[in-house]
């Protein structure tokens, strides 16, 4: 679908980050403006109108062919490189996945999780549909945070980069970063080391197709934002938890 019914989701969220700029003072956040609520609201109405059982078919259809998402066939197929826990969003496509520990003696494990394949824009970052900016990042990010509040994560690690995991994450039997590209809230990255699945290439020429979701709306590509106007992510506390050392990572690569 084009907007879910996440606005309110979006409001808190963007009501927590004007409350943790005006504490750090490290960026001005225009996006905690009230955002021209009144007439962003008018144009979100007429998508969900036009959209509403869109990710209904979506859901439907993945749910029918989940048994294929699992694509990555490495020679390192086994559970050393199988994750499960709560995800703690942090963007559209990153969050913490913190798996409780086996003895209540000790703290709770965390992972740097970057959902594989994909992007979506930063979360400082805007979109503009018919010269109305709405904040897409925000957006994509509560988007993730109502896929997987309440759920646990399954994850299987793909590739390493600076002690973040891109992993291939599911909820329910459900790829995260498929159904991310066939409801317009997900991107295949353009800085892909590594092979696509093809079912993420249709989903997000499906999107593109019928401009849903970010393809409805004018955005730079997120690589390319934040090379201009930094990484900074309000939405990334830096919990402190019990990592895995690197070379436990290592180990595991």
């Amino acid at each position: 679908m084009r907007f879910k019914p996440i606005i309110v989701l979006y409001i808190v969220c963007s009501i927590g980050i004007w409350i943790i700029s005006q504490n750090q003072n490290k960026t001005n956040l225009d996006v905690l403006e009230p955002l021209k609520m009144q007439e962003n609201q008018h144009t979100m109405n007429m998508y969900l109108e036009q959209n509403k059982h869109y990710e209904a078919n979506i859901q439907k259809e993945l749910e029918e062919n989940k048994l294929d998402l699992n694509w990555i066939n490495s020679a390192s197929n086994n559970y050393e490189n199988m994750f499960n826990g709560i995800a703690s969003v942090t963007s559209g496509v990153t969050f913490k996945l913190i798996t409780p520990p086996e003895n209540s003696e000790h703290k709770p494990i965390i992972r740097n999780i970057h959902l594989y394949g994909v992007d979506t824009c930063a979360p400082r970052q805007k979109a503009k549909l018919n010269n109305q900016e709405w904040p897409c990042g925000a957006v994509t990010t509560a988007w993730l945070v109502t896929k997987t509040l309440g759920h646990n994560l399954s994850c299987k690690q793909t590739a390493i980069e600076k002690e973040t995991l891109y992993a291939q994450c599911f909820v329910q039997g459900i790829d995260l970063a498929e159904i991310g590209l066939a409801e317009g809230m997900l991107i295949i990255s353009k800085n892909n080391k590594y092979p696509i699945p093809t079912t993420y290439l249709s989903a997000e020429q499906n999107a593109y197709k019928n401009k849903i979701g970010l393809w409805s709306s004018n955005f730079i590509d997120p690589i390319q934002w934040q090379k201009k106007y930094g990484t900074y992510n309000p939405f990334d506390n830096h919990h402190k938890f019990m990592s895995e050392t690197k070379k436990n990572i290592e180990t595991s690569y």
